[in-house]
């Protein structure tokens, strides 16, 4: 496939590092509930190992994707045929249209908790939708533009984040490896769940100019937003102890609660104002992939079936409008999202040995 895109249509391999680090910085980092309930205090060690693993599995997919020359339609097709091959890709795909409304439901939820009660989540989500739909069919080069912006954006929010630090209690921080190994590993679990995005490089790899000299800038990606993890997981940990930890529903928000300027009384709305800057680029890849995916499987007018995917968005969006609905999908997602990046990952690295290995002998 990367043969027949144009070179202006291609990005320089390391704009990977903003497109990875936008992927994976977004509603995850509201709430530090589920990673923390194993590892308590000690999920910093569980977010370094998580990051650890993720780097076995970048280097995986870039074995990958360097040996089968194209996105996961293309290897899927080599590897197990037009049908078969067709139906893997169209659930890698489905995968990300559930992420996709997972992250921009989530949004929602906090801008209603938090800002407007009575939000109507299809109208907004259509809205939301409507925008990013310019870019996303302006094409890639331009949905790259908008992860880059949003790193930018990012850097004022997480500063505004040392405010808090004012009251904090390091002790909450002590005694260091306090739990099991068990502990610490299911809460890395949990961590690599609000870390998922990186296996995008799945269906952009083409787009990829050099795709090979890439390699160190996803690697590089991984280790920023490692850091800024644990950056948040410090902060919020040494602000509440677990108990209080636990009993907090989008514990990072109230820390925003704690910011006051002479001139902004609710500091929380203004940050959740800006974080819409680092959701919408997830939102853009994310529906970008959605969409070139399925062109790539069916023919199809890329116009309408842009459309066809925004209403399905905002109209699943809207059906969700209990908490134990959000709750649902939230399992859905995090059991998915373990399953793709620690089971089908690896999966796919070894039956493409295998196959190419038979093909050759």
């Amino acid at each position: 496939m990367r043969s027949l895109l144009k070179e202006n249509l291609l990005i320089s391999p390391f704009l990977v590092f903003y497109i990875i680090n936008s992927m994976q910085l977004g509603v995850a980092l509201f709430d530090l509930r589920g990673m923390s309930q194993h590892a308590g205090h000690d999920t910093w060690i569980s977010i370094i190992v998580s990051g650890l693993s993720i780097h076995i599995l970048i280097w995986l997919l870039y074995r990958i994707l360097n040996k089968g020359k194209g996105d996961i339609v293309t290897i899927h097709r080599d590897l197990f045929g037009k049908w078969v091959g067709g139906f893997l890709s169209l659930l890698f795909v489905s995968y990300f249209l559930i992420l996709g409304i997972f992250t921009l439901r989530i949004y929602i939820e906090v801008i209603q908790v938090w800002i407007f009660p009575h939000l109507n989540p299809f109208f907004f989500s259509l809205i939301l939708l409507l925008v990013i739909s310019y870019f996303v069919i302006k094409g890639f080069r331009v949905v790259t533009g908008i992860c880059f912006l949003s790193i930018l954006y990012m850097l004022p929010i997480l500063l505004s984040m040392l405010f808090p630090l004012e009251f904090a209690h390091y002790s909450n921080l002590f005694p260091i490896m306090d739990h099991s190994y068990k502990d610490i590993l299911l809460s890395s679990k949990e961590v690599t769940i609000s870390m998922v995005g990186f296996e995008s490089l799945l269906l952009f790899y083409p787009f990829i100019k050099n795709p090979e000299r890439s390699a160190k800038w996803a690697h590089l990606a991984i280790i920023f937003t490692t850091l800024i993890y644990v950056y948040v997981a410090i902060i919020t940990f040494t602000f509440y102890n677990q108990e209080q930890l636990q009993h907090t529903l989008w514990s990072t928000v109230v820390l925003w609660q704690i910011i006051e300027l002479p001139v902004l009384e609710r500091f929380e709305h203004l940050g959740l104002s800006a974080w819409l800057l680092i959701v919408l680029p997830n939102l853009c890849v994310i529906l970008w992939g959605v969409h070139h995916g399925i062109s790539r499987l069916v023919t199809i007018n890329k116009k309408i079936l842009l459309i066809a995917i925004i209403f399905i968005v905002a109209i699943v969006s809207g059906f969700i409008n209990k908490q134990t609905n959000i709750e649902q999908l939230s399992n859905l997602v995090n059991e998915i999202s373990f399953y793709i990046v620690y089971g089908y990952i690896p999966f796919l690295f070894l039956a493409q040995k295998i196959i190419y290995k038979l093909k050759k002998g």
